[in-house]
């Protein structure tokens, strides 16, 4: 299993995460790859309090995750179950290395995030359209 993150400022190290992952493997992950990122955030793209966004996975829904997210000061985005379609990263997993998403691409998945959610809430719940993403670089 793999563990990854991004924003329209970057993206985080690949995780290669080995075995049965638990709450707290899973915050050490978070630990590991995401704090740094969300310093960066913060130091140099004046990110005060960045929205995080996961799968409603157990382990990312854990009392113990949840506690650990907001004692680093992140707010989480309530997501909705059975949406890969919305998830910005799972669209940028098309790209085969991650080395080549272009910075464009990714700044462009995270901006569409508005048009992606008004659409889901539109359908009550159906896939959101490729529509928004007709216009991105790659």
């Amino acid at each position: 299993m793999v563990w990854a993150g991004m924003s329209a400022h970057g993206k985080t190290d690949i995780a290669i995460l080995e075995g049965r992952q638990d709450s707290a493997c899973y915050t050490h992950t978070l630990d590991n790859y995401l704090a740094s990122f969300i310093e960066n955030l913060r130091e140099n793209h004046g990110i005060c309090i960045p929205i995080f966004q996961q799968d409603n996975a157990s382990i990312h829904e854990s009392r113990f995750t949840k506690a650990h997210i907001e004692a680093m000061g992140i707010n989480k985005l309530k997501w909705p179950a059975k949406s890969p379609d919305l998830n910005p990263i799972e669209n940028a997993q098309i790209i085969r290395s991650r080395k080549d998403i272009k910075q464009s691409y990714l700044r462009d998945l995270v901006n569409t995030m508005p048009t992606r959610m008004a659409q889901i809430v539109f359908k009550t719940g159906g896939p959101s359209t490729s529509e928004p993403f007709e216009k991105m670089r790659l």
